[in-house]
C-alpha cells in the first residue's frame, strides 16, 4: 500500500488488484486475533541466506531438547532443504522448518538487528533463503504499521484515521499470509512510537463498517490524491458504493513533472556492424532513472538476457489520453527503438517495441516514484521532448493521507476523516466482550446451582444448560440486555438426574460481537439412604450330566453369595462369595458329581450397594439315577464247564463251556457267579473261571 514513512515519502504507490474485493461478514473470535506476516521488506531483512537472531527472553523450538536463551545469538542458515542453527558456531540441530515461540510473555526477538514481538517460523525459501514469518496480535501488528504508512509526527486524529484504515484492511488477511512491503502494508516489528501506538490504542477493535460489513481489502489509501479521489469503478472496473470521486478540500495537491527528450542517440551516424568500436563509448544524451526504468521494462518485455547490453536510440511516442471522471488519464503509449549488443559480439542490432496500454502502464515504465500517478494535467510534446504534469502520489483511492494530516489539523476527528475519504460508512468496534470470573456452586438444600461471572461491557446474555451429548435442556436467560460487570442466574436442578452437564454463556454487544464460553458442572444431589433389601425371585432348578442349574432374578445390582446345604443345615458346597451381579436374572450352577441322593437347599444371600441385605433359601431333592451294575468277563480254566439254572450242582444243566471261552459275569453269589448264557443266564463255579475282571 502507497506509504508514507518517517520523515518522508516513500517511493513506489500500491499496485492495486485488478478487481473489486467483497467486504466480509464479522465473526468474533475467543481471543485476540493473530495475523502471520512474512518478513521479505528488503528494507529490514529481505532475501537473506542467514539470519542471526537474539531473543531478549526465553524462546521454545521444535528442535529435539533446545531453547533459545535470553542475550544469546544464533544464526539461522540455509542447508539443503533444511535450515541449520548454529550456536558459537556450533551446530546444534536442522529441521525443514524452525517455529519458536516466547516461553513467557511476547519477545521481543531480534533478526538481523531488527526487533519483533510474538512467535515465529522460519522456512528454507526455494533453498535460497531463510523466510521468516512472525505470528502477532493484530493490535501489536499496528503498533508496527501505523509509523511505516504515516510519519508517527502527525496530528494523532490523522494517525488514528490511518490505523483503523489499517486494521479493517488487516483484518481481512488474517486467514492468509501478507508481507511486510507495500505490496500489502509496510510492516517494520517492534519499532513503535508513543504517537502512533497511541492512535492504535486509543481505536482498538474499530474497522470500517458499510451495510454493517467490513469493507476490508478496500480500506486503501494514498500519500496525495492531488485534489480529486478516485472511485472504485474507475480502478477496478466495479462499482463500490464508498470509494466515490469527488474533489478534496484537504489535499495539498502534490505536482509533480518529468520530460524526456525523443532522440537520445543518433543511430543514423553509426555503424551497427562495428559496434565494438563506438559502444563503450557512446551513450543516451539523458542518464536518467526514467531511462534506466525504460530499459528494465524492455529487457523483461522482450526477454532480452542478461549478457545482452541495451542502448535506446529513439522515444519517438510517449502519449497519455482519454481521462475518466476523475480527471485521471485512462489510456496511454509508449513507442521506443533502441539498440543490443551481446558481449563478445561486434555486431548490434536495431530493434523497436510498442506499448499501447492503459496510463497505469507507462507510469510502472516510467517508475511510479517519478509519475506519481495518473492524475495528468499536461502533456507537452514537441520535437525534441515530451513534458509530462500532474498531481497527486499514488492511486487516489479511498484516504489521501497527507489530506487526512490537513483535515486532522483543520479541527476533523478520525471517525469523520475517515467519513470523508470512504462515503457512507461507519466505525464499528470489533472488540469482543470479556467473560470472566466464571464460577458455579450448588445448594443441595434447594436442589439450585448457581452461575456467577463478569461481562467487560453492555451486552445482551444468553445462559443454557446443555447435557452430555450437548442438548440444550434448560435456558436460564435468553437474549436479557444487561450493564457490564457481575452477572448471576439460577438453575433449578430438583427434577434433573445427576450427572455431567454444561453451562454456556453468550455475550453479544451493541455491534453484534459475540463471545462464548463454557464450564462444566457436576450435578451431585445428595441420594436418600436406601433402606430396603434386594428382592431375589423367580427361582427355579434343573440338573443335567450331575450339574445342577439355580435361576433367580434380583430387582436391583447386588453381591451374592449362595451356599448348598444338606438336611442337617450342613454347608455341602459354596457355589458364589460376593459375586456383584445387575439388576434382572442370574444362573448359577453346583457340581452335584460327588453328592449322594437326598434333600439340599440353595442358601441365597444378596447384598446392595447400602449393605441391605436379603436371604432367600431354595429347596432341592437330589435324585441321582441309580447306577448300572458293572459288567464282567472271565475266560474258562477248564476243558468243558457246566452251566446250571441255579446256583448248585444238583442245578438243572443248561449246557456248557470250552475252555479259554470268554463269559459275561452278571454278579456273584457265594461261591457261584451268574452269568449271561446266550439269551438267558446261569451258574458256574468261580473255580472255574479266571481273569474275572
Amino acid at each position: 500500500m502507497k506509504t508514507l514513512k518517517r520523515y518522508m515519502l516513500m517511493g513506489l504507490a500500491l499496485v492495486l488488484i485488478l478487481s473489486i474485493l467483497p467486504g466480509f461478514q464479522l465473526k468474533a473470535n475467543a481471543e485476540e486475533s493473530v495475523i502471520n506476516v512474512k518478513l521479505k521488506n528488503p528494507k529490514f531483512i529481505g532475501d537473506k541466506s542467514e539470519l542471526t537472531i537474539k531473543p531478549a527472553v526465553t524462546y521454545t523450538t521444535n528442535l529435539p531438547n533446545v531453547k533459545f536463551l535470553a542475550g544469546q545469538t544464533y544464526l539461522l542458515r540455509v542447508s539443503g532443504s533444511n535450515i541449520k542453527v548454529l550456536q558459537n558456531s556450533t551446530d546444534i540441530g536442522q529441521v525443514s522448518a524452525l517455529e519458536i515461540k516466547p516461553e513467557k510473555g511476547n519477545g521481543p526477538l531480534s533478526i538481523n538487528n531488527r526487533n519483533y514481538l510474538g512467535s515465529f517460523k522460519f522456512s528454507n525459501e526455494d533453498g535460497k533463503y531463510v523466510r521468516p514469518i512472525n505470528s502477532i496480535g493484530l493490535e501489536d501488528y499496528l503498533k508496527g504499521v501505523v509509523p511505516f504508512e504515516m510519519i508517527s509526527s502527525w496530528n494523532v486524529e490523522a494517525l488514528k484515521a490511518q490505523a483503523v484504515a489499517a486494521r479493517t484492511y488487516a483484518m481481512s488477511y488474517l486467514n492468509g499470509t501478507p508481507d511486510d512491503t507495500q505490496t500489502y502494508q509496510v510492516y517494520g516489528g517492534y519499532e513503535w512510537y508513543a504517537n502512533t501506538t497511541r492512535a492504535v490504542e486509543e481505536t482498538a477493535g474499530q474497522i470500517i463498517t458499510y451495510n454493517g460489513n467490513s469493507i476490508g481489502r478496500n480500506a486503501v489509501y494514498s500519500s496525495s490524491n492531488g485534489g480529486q479521489t478516485e472511485s472504485g469503478s474507475n480502478a477496478w472496473g466495479s462499482e463500490v458504493g464508498y470509494l466515490q470521486s469527488k474533489d478534496d478540500p484537504y489535499d495539498p495537491k502534490t505536482t509533480w513533472s518529468y520530460s524526456v527528450k525523443k532522440k537520445q542517440i543518433d543511430a543514423s551516424k553509426l555503424d551497427l556492424n562495428k559496434a565494438g568500436e563506438w559502444w563503450a563509448t557512446t551513450a543516451e544524451v539523458e542518464n536518467t532513472k526514467i531511462i534506466t526504468n525504460i530499459k528494465n521494462w524492455i529487457r523483461k518485455r522482450d526477454s532480452i538476457a542478461d549478457n545482452v547490453e541495451i542502448k535506446i536510440t529513439d522515444i519517438p511516442v510517449l502519449s497519455l489520453y482519454e481521462t475518466n471522471s476523475s480527471g485521471r488519464m485512462n489510456k496511454g503509449s509508449i513507442t521506443v527503438d533502441y539498440l543490443t549488443l551481446e558481449k563478445g559480439k561486434q555486431t548490434a542490432v536495431k530493434r523497436q517495441t510498442i506499448r499501447p496500454g492503459t496510463a497505469s502502464d507507462i507510469r510502472t515504465i516510467i517508475g511510479g516514484d517519478i509519475m506519481k500517478s495518473i492524475l495528468v494535467d499536461e502533456v507537452k510534446t514537441s520535437e525534441e521532448s515530451v513534458e509530462v504534469r500532474g498531481r497527486g502520489f499514488g492511486h487516489g483511492v479511498g484516504m489521501s493521507q497527507y489530506g487526512a494530516k490537513k483535515a486532522a489539523e483543520s479541527g476533523l476527528t478520525y471517525n469523520k476523516i475517515l467519513a470523508f475519504y470512504f462515503s457512507n460508512t461507519s466505525i464499528k468496534d470489533s472488540i469482543l466482550p470479556k467473560i470472566t470470573a466464571v464460577k458455579t456452586s450448588f445448594d443441595s438444600k434447594i436442589n439450585q446451582a448457581k452461575l456467577d461471572f463478569t461481562t467487560s461491557e453492555n451486552a445482551k446474555i444468553t445462559v443454557q444448560v446443555k447435557d452430555q451429548n450437548s442438548k440444550v435442556i434448560a435456558t436460564l436467560v435468553n437474549g436479557v440486555q444487561k450493564t457490564a460487570g457481575s452477572q448471576s442466574t439460577v438453575w433449578n436442578a430438583a427434577s434433573v438426574n445427576n450427572g455431567k452437564y454444561t453451562f454456556v454463556i453468550t455475550v453479544a454487544d451493541s455491534n453484534n460481537n459475540t463471545s462464548t464460553a463454557s464450564t462444566p458442572f457436576t450435578l451431585a444431589k445428595p441420594i436418600p439412604k436406601d433402606t430396603t433389601a434386594p428382592v431375589i425371585s423367580n427361582t427355579a432348578t434343573s440338573m443335567k450330566s450331575n450339574v445342577v442349574s439355580l435361576k433367580y432374578q434380583l430387582n436391583e445390582a447386588a453381591k451374592v453369595t449362595i451356599l448348598v446345604k444338606d438336611a442337617k443345615g450342613k454347608t455341602v458346597a459354596t457355589v458364589a462369595t460376593n459375586l456383584q451381579k445387575q439388576k434382572g436374572i442370574s444362573w448359577a450352577s453346583w457340581n452335584a458329581s460327588k453328592a449322594v441322593n437326598g434333600k439340599y437347599t440353595f442358601n441365597i444371600t444378596a447384598v446392595d450397594g447400602s449393605n441391605n441385605k436379603r436371604i432367600a433359601n431354595v429347596a432341592y431333592t437330589l435324585n441321582k439315577p441309580k447306577p448300572a451294575p458293572k459288567v464282567m468277563t472271565g475266560t474258562v480254566n477248564v476243558t468243558k464247564l457246566n452251566v446250571r439254572a441255579t446256583a448248585s450242582t444238583s442245578g438243572k444243566l443248561l449246557g456248557s463251556l470250552k475252555k479259554n471261552q470268554r463269559v459275561t459275569v452278571l454278579s456273584k453269589s457265594g461261591s457261584w457267579y451268574k452269568i449271561q448264557f446266550g439269551k438267558s443266564t446261569g451258574y458256574v463255579h468261580v473255580n472255574y473261571l479266571s481273569n474275572v475282571k
